[in-house]
C-alpha cells in the first residue's frame, strides 16, 4: 500500500511537468492567479485550480504513511489516545508552588474522568510517582509528583505530563490536538488554584513554606492592652469590614508598622493576630528576599489571594528599605507594590522594626502606604509577672506565683519578654546541673542574675587585642 502511494505522488508530478512542456511547445504560456493559497492556472487544455496549502498538507500526509515518523513511545499513546496530532503546552513553578498546583489538580479534575494513570521507564510502564507536601494545620498531603495522566471531558480528551527538573522545578505538559488549547487548561487551573487551592485561608511564607495558626502563642504573649485594642481595630475589625468598605468605593487596604526594642513581643504579636484573624496570611522576612521582583510578587499573590494579612518582619532590614544603608533597589518596589498602578484592594499589611527611624520616610510618612506606627514597649512589672507565670505552667516546678515571682517580675525591670524567657531557661539549666527535677525560687534568682550580667555584656566595650598586638576596643554581641 505504502509503495503505491508512493508511485501515485510520482505520477501525479510526472503529469504536471508533462502538462507545462506540452503547452510550451505548442506556443501556449500559462497565467496564473491567486487569492491567499488558491492558485488559478490557465493552460492551452483549458483552466483549473490548485490549493496549494491543502496539496502540501495531503502530500505530507501521504508521505507519513509511507515513512511514519518514529515517536517514543509516550507520545505514541498519548497520540493514540487523543486521536490526532499532539499540540504540547506546558508550565513552570518552583519546587513548593509547583507541588501545591499538581496537588490541587486533584481537587479540579474530579469530576472528570481519570482514563489512566501511568509513567514509563524505557519501554515498560509503571506506577507514577507520588511525594508528600506539609499543608500546615492540615499535615501532610500526598499528590503525583511525575507520571501521565489521560483524561476525558464532555467528549474532549486531552493528557497530562507531570516532572521534576534537575533544578527542582515543578512542570506541566497538557497535550491536546488543538493549538493553543493546552495553554487555556493551564490558564484555567491556576486561576481554580487561587481561587480555590490550599493557599486560601492558609498562613504561610514566601516560599510557599505553611506555617501552624498556634493558639499557644497567647499563653506566651502578654497583651498591652491598649496595644491589644488599636491591633484588634486597626487589623481584625478592618479585615471584618473589607466588603463594605469596597461596596461603598472606600480603601480597603491598610498598613501597620509594629516599632519597638528586640525581644518586645512584636513579632507574636502579628502571629496571634495571624491565628486569630483565620484569613490568608503571607509572611515576608529579610532573608526570604533573595532577588529583585520577590517584593512585587509576594504582593501580587496577596492581592490575587484577598483578603489578606501579609506579615513583614524587620521591615528595617527585609530588603534594606533604607537610603542610608544602599542605593535601595527593593526600595522602589516596596513603594510600587504599596501604591503603584494595582490597587492593594483586600490586603492589610502589618510590618514590624527595631528601628523605626531606619525606614525610609516614603514608606513610612505617607497614609495608603503605612496609616499607623504603634509603638511596642518593654514591658511593665504586671507583663513581666504574667510572662513568667505563663512560661512557669510549662516547666517542673512548684513556683507558680506569689511573692516569689513578684520579686522575680520587680527585679527584672528593663528586661524584654525574650530576656524573660531566658531567665526561666536559665533557671532550668541550672536546676539539671544540680541534678534536681523542679525548679526552685533560687534557681529563677540565678537565672536573673545570669541574664542581667549577659545583657550587660551585650552591650559592654571589650577589650581585645588587634594584629599589632595592642588593645583596642571591640563591640561583644552575645
Amino acid at each position: 500500500m505504502n509503495k503505491r502511494i508512493e508511485e501515485a505522488l510520482e505520477e501525479l508530478d510526472d503529469l504536471l511537468n508533462e502538462v507545462k512542456e506540452l503547452g510550451e511547445e505548442m506556443g501556449y504560456s500559462e497565467e496564473e492567479s491567486h487569492e491567499g493559497s488558491v492558485f488559478t492556472v490557465k493552460t492551452p487544455f483549458g483552466k483549473f485550480e490548485v490549493d496549494l496549502e491543502d496539496y502540501e498538507t495531503k502530500k505530507k500526509l501521504a508521505k507519513d504513511k509511507v515513512n511514519p515518523p518514529k515517536f517514543s513511545l509516550g507520545r505514541q499513546m498519548t497520540r493514540d489516545f487523543i486521536g490526532g496530532e499532539d499540540q504540547m503546552d506546558f508550565r513552570y513553578w518552583n519546587n513548593n508552588l509547583g507541588s501545591l498546583i499538581k496537588l490541587h489538580m486533584d481537587n479540579f479534575y474530579s469530576s472528570d474522568d481519570l482514563v489512566k494513570e501511568f509513567d514509563l521507564e524505557g519501554k515498560m510502564e509503571t506506577q507514577a510517582t507520588y511525594a508528600n507536601i506539609q499543608l500546615g494545620d492540615t499535615g501532610s498531603q500526598r499528590f503525583m509528583q511525575s507520571g501521565y495522566r489521560y483524561y476525558e471531558r464532555d467528549g474532549e480528551r486531552f493528557a497530562t505530563i507531570l516532572s521534576k527538573d534537575q533544578d527542582g522545578d515543578q512542570r506541566i505538559v497538557f497535550i491536546t490536538t488543538e493549538e493553543g488549547r493546552g495553554l487555556e487548561l493551564l490558564d484555567e487551573l491556576e486561576d481554580d488554584f487561587y481561587a480555590n487551592g490550599p493557599l486560601n485561608g492558609a498562613f504561610f511564607d514566601m516560599s510557599y513554606n505553611f506555617m501552624k495558626r498556634s493558639d499557644m502563642v497567647d499563653e506566651l504573649l502578654a497583651w498591652n492592652p491598649a496595644i491589644r485594642q488599636q491591633l484588634k481595630k486597626d487589623v481584625l475589625d478592618f479585615l471584618r469590614l473589607m466588603p463594605i468598605l469596597g461596596e461603598r468605593g472606600l480603601p480597603n487596604s491598610r498598613g501597620i508598622i509594629l516599632s519597638g526594642a528586640p525581644g518586645t513581643g512584636k513579632t507574636m504579636y502579628a502571629k496571634s493576630l495571624a491565628a486569630e484573624s483565620e484569613t490568608t496570611t503571607i509572611l515576608i522576612s529579610a532573608e526570604m528576599i533573595q532577588q529583585r521582583h520577590d517584593v512585587k510578587s509576594a504582593f501580587k499573590l496577596a492581592r490575587r489571594l484577598s483578603p489578606t494579612l501579609v506579615i513583614i518582619e524587620d521591615i528595617d532590614t527585609a530588603g534594606t528599605v533604607s537610603r542610608k544603608f544602599t542605593d535601595h533597589p527593593i526600595l522602589g518596589e516596596y513603594l510600587q507594590a504599596m501604591d503603584g498602578m494595582e490597587s492593594n484592594n483586600g490586603v492589610v499589611i502589618l510590618a514590624t522594626t527595631n528601628h523605626t527611624e531606619n525606614i525610609d520616610p516614603a514608606i513610612s510618612d505617607r497614609p495608603g502606604r503605612f496609616d499607623r506606627i504603634i509603638e511596642v514597649p518593654l514591658p511593665d512589672k504586671s507583663q513581666r509577672k504574667e510572662i513568667i507565670q505563663n512560661l512557669m505552667r510549662n516547666m517542673p516546678t512548684k513556683v507558680h506565683g506569689g511573692k516569689a515571682i513578684d520579686k522575680i517580675a520587680t527585679n527584672s525591670r528593663g528586661l524584654s519578654g525574650a530576656w524573660i524567657r531566658e531567665v526561666v531557661q536559665t533557671a532550668m539549666i541550672e536546676a539539671i546541673s544540680s541534678d534536681r527535677n523542679e525548679i526552685e525560687i533560687h534557681d529563677l534568682e540565678n537565672g536573673l542574675e545570669d541574664v542581667l550580667k549577659r545583657r550587660g555584656m551585650a552591650y559592654k566595650s571589650t577589650p581585645v587585642l588587634n594584629d599589632n598586638g595592642k588593645r583596642h576596643n571591640e563591640v561583644s554581641v552575645i
